[in-house]
């Protein structure tokens, strides 16, 4: 059993060319023949980020310059926190007339989406600092970004495998997760600082797992050291997805085919 799930590992890792390239296909071929082309990826976030640091700042009492880096890294990093539960359930589901027809591991449509995350991220991160440049408020990145990025894979992988096979299983939970993962948007410090709750609400920012992935890449884009609760909080969450990854694919891999 667990000889094939691993198996079922290795042989997603050797075609990492192929879903390398599948990754940056889906993307491109998504702004195909637009005027702005991949532009529009990051047209949302610059937007959005914007709007909340006006709107956010006056509430807070913050300058745009200190506002627009913190909510413009929160909503760049939210990517690696919210996966699994915004698009990584939906990684079986999307895939299923190709599992049904082609005999690609499972592990394949994982590699696929978290490299797809990937992508969006580094496109977006050109962008972020282009802003950050024009607000004077670029920094050098921190060296711990390259373990946070690591800890944000394993996180993303184990977990997005486990929501795609639940949300595949019980196809409610492909309408329930997407909600789940943007009530998470707003109780997770990612347009307010985790410091500005106090008393039992401090508890929403204590025992978020998501709140540690989103924290440990964010604050090094900003120049900064994670904090230690961050990179608890993000271990719990990617050692934790690893423990059911283990429990659960092995076991259940072989029901995908019949489930989507």
């Amino acid at each position: 059993m667990y000889s094939k799930a691993f198996k079922d590992l290795k042989a997603a890792f050797s075609l990492w060319h192929v879903w390398f390239y599948q990754a940056y296909h889906v993307i491109s071929a998504k702004y195909k023949r637009t005027a702005l082309g991949s532009l529009w990826i990051s047209g949302s976030m610059v937007a959005t980020s914007v709007s909340l640091s006006i709107v956010f700042g006056g509430i807070f009492g913050q300058n745009l310059k200190d506002a627009l880096p913190f909510i413009m890294a929160g909503i760049l990093c939210f990517g690696f926190a919210g996966y699994p539960l915004v698009e990584g359930h939906e990684t079986f589901l999307s895939n299923g007339s190709i599992i049904k027809n082609h005999a690609y591991p499972f592990t394949f449509y994982i590699m696929e989406g978290t490299t797809r995350n990937f992508f969006m991220f580094f496109h977006n991160l050109i962008v972020f600092y282009l802003a950050m440049f024009i607000v004077s408020a670029a920094k050098i990145p921190h060296w711990t970004i390259i373990p946070a990025l690591l800890v944000a894979w394993i996180y993303m992988a184990s977990w997005g495998t486990i929501t795609a096979m639940m949300a595949s299983r019980y196809r409610d939970l492909r309408f329930l997760l997407p909600y789940i993962g943007q009530l998470m948007t707003f109780i997770t410090p990612v347009f307010w600082r985790a410091d500005q709750l106090t008393g039992w609400r401090r508890l929403i920012v204590d025992l978020n797992p998501v709140y540690g992935i989103l924290e440990i890449v964010r604050a090094p884009l900003l120049g900064n050291i994670p904090p230690p609760q961050a990179w608890l909080l993000a271990s719990i969450a990617a050692g934790s997805g690893v423990i059911l990854w283990l429990i659960f694919f092995p076991q259940l891999r072989r029901r995908i085919p019949f489930w989507v």
